[in-house]
Formats: structure tokens, sequence, C-alpha cells
């Protein structure tokens, strides 16, 4: 299968590149307050949540499935290590708390998925229903109080963002560059095959799932540090409409076997530029998801018939 490429670039990276680019200009002309120092930082700021549960969602998405789970079990873990850190004042266990909850949701997600063939869009539904309804016990709809303010201050813009890139880059190595990462792509591109190859097919796609896991325990500590307080409402359903375009835009096919933590990340700062402009423009959130929606659809077209003439 050859991919069409300009100057050794994939041409689907270079047209998010180009759409990026066109977006900044359109805004910064047609939109006041978007291109001030604060705005920008603040939107930045904003990419690393989405970004870091775009790129963990992407490598499940590679192996085919799907998990629209992460925004809840980042609400869950981040609303549980929040309550601990509260209580006790540590904030360093605290932290790996709120990671290693939401990587124990992936594990539950990718042994559902692939030890025991259920199927991903059912399990990982339901565990978005499961992850809700603890936290929403837990904190009782408010928001966790009593958190230290050295959390946030700790974790504040420049290192979330330098974080986040350094995590991305690690998600990139990992994905093009290990055996693990192209076993995620050969399961993704033909599953039997990559079964009779001798791939342990399984405990990969569950370390797929724990990958998605753990990047949502991440975003929780961004999120967390970011309102210094953790609350159920932090991972709305709407959120995973974010996180799944953010992937898709970027290249990450639904079909398996596609993507890339680059195309992802570049993904989640589209989708956060135009959540940025309606909230200027004061759109409402319905039409707001209305484009976002119409955003997945055209990626998603684009993808579908990239794949096609590939195929010629």
């Amino acid at each position: 299968m050859m991919h069409r490429k300009i100057a050794g670039i994939p041409f689907n990276r270079l047209l998010i590149f180009g759409s990026i680019i066109v977006a900044f200009v359109l805004v910064a002309v047609l939109v006041n307050g978007f291109f001030t120092p604060l705005n920008l930082s603040n939107m930045i700021w904003q990419v690393a949540p989405i970004g870091i549960m775009a790129c963990g969602v992407s490598f499940v998405m590679i192996t085919g499935g799907i998990d629209i789970s992460a925004p809840a079990v980042m609400a869950v873990s981040a609303v549980i290590g929040c309550s601990y850190m509260a209580q006790t004042g540590n904030l360093v266990f605290g932290t790996v708390l709120i990671i290693a909850i939401a990587g124990a949701f992936g594990l539950v997600n990718g042994f559902a998925t692939a030890h025991l063939g259920m199927v991903p869009l059912v399990v990982t539904l339901s565990m978005m229903t499961i992850c809700q309804g603890i936290a929403t016990s837990i904190a009782g709809g408010e928001s966790i109080l009593g958190l230290s303010p050295a959390f946030s201050i700790f974790f504040d813009k420049t290192r979330v963002i330098i974080i986040f890139v350094i995590l991305a880059f690690l998600l990139d190595v990992l994905l093009r560059r290990t055996v693990f990462g192209r076993r995620l792509y050969y399961i993704g591109t033909n599953k039997n095959t990559s079964l009779v190859s001798g791939i342990p097919t399984k405990s990969t796609i569950m370390l797929a799932y724990v990958t998605s896991g753990l990047c949502a325990g991440v975003a929780g500590v961004f999120n967390t540090a970011a309102l210094s307080t953790a609350r159920a409402a932090m991972g709305p359903e709407t959120q995973i409409l974010d996180v799944i375009s953010a992937a898709v835009i970027g290249g990450v096919s639904i079909r398996g076997g596609k993507g890339t933590i680059l195309g992802a990340t570049l993904g989640a700062i589209l989708i956060i530029v135009v959540n940025n402009v309606m909230n200027l423009q004061g759109v409402s959130d319905y039409y707001t998801n209305m484009v976002k929606g119409s955003i997945i659809i055209i990626a998603m077209a684009f993808n579908a018939i990239s794949h096609r003439f590939a195929e010629v």
C-alpha cells in the first residue's frame, strides 16, 4: 500500500499542518482577543489534557479498537486522588495514585476486550458509566475541597506544557520505534495475520488500553492542577468528542493500522482552536458540538477517500 507524500512528508500530515496555519491566520484577523499572549498561553494549556488523552486513545484505535471512557476515567481518578491529597497532604503519592487508578481502569478495559472478547465500544461505554457513577458518589456532585495550593503551583502552565511535550515525544517513540508499537500496527492492519504470525495479540491489545488509561490519568493531574480541585463534571460525556475528533483529524484511522502521535497532537490543537474561537464569539455549546461533529465526519470521509486512493 502506497501513501502519497510531498517532500517526504505524508499528505494528510501536510493537510492538517496547513489547516492549523489557515485557522490561526483567519481567526487572528477575524476574531478579537484571539491573538493575545494570555489567550494563546491558555489555549496551549488547554491542549495538554485533550492532547494526552488523544495520544492514549490513538494507541487503542490503531489496534482497531475504541476507548470512549477516557474522560470519565480521568475524572474518577482525579476525584479519588484529589480526595486523598486533601485528606493527607501527600501530593507526591496522590499524583501517582491518580495515574495508577486510571491505568487500572484501562487494564480492566483491556482485559475485557482482549481476553474476554467483548466489544470495545460496549466495554468502554459501560466503563464510562461506572466511572461517572463512582466519581459522583465520592464527590457528591461538588468540588473536592482542601487541596494544597502547592499542587497547582508545581503543575503550572509552563510545567504542564513541558510535561505534555515530553510525554508526546516518548509516546511517539514507543509507537514508532519499538516492537510494541509495530505490533499495534500489525494487529490493526490484520488481526488474523498477526495471530498466525505469533504476535501476542491479546496482551498487546490489553497494553494499548492500559496506555490509554495512564494517559487519562495524566490528563487528570493536569486538570486537577488547573482547577485546584477535582469534580465528577470535569469529565463530561461530550469531552470524548474532542478526544476522538483530535485523533481522527490527526489521521488515526478508526479501521486500525494507521495513525501517529504527532497527528493526534495536531488534531488536539485544531479542536482547541475551534473551542476557543466559539467561546470568544459567545457561540452556544450546542452549535460548537455540531461543528466538531461535522469536522469528525469530514475527517473520516477524507481518510476513507485517501484509503481508497492508496489501494489503487
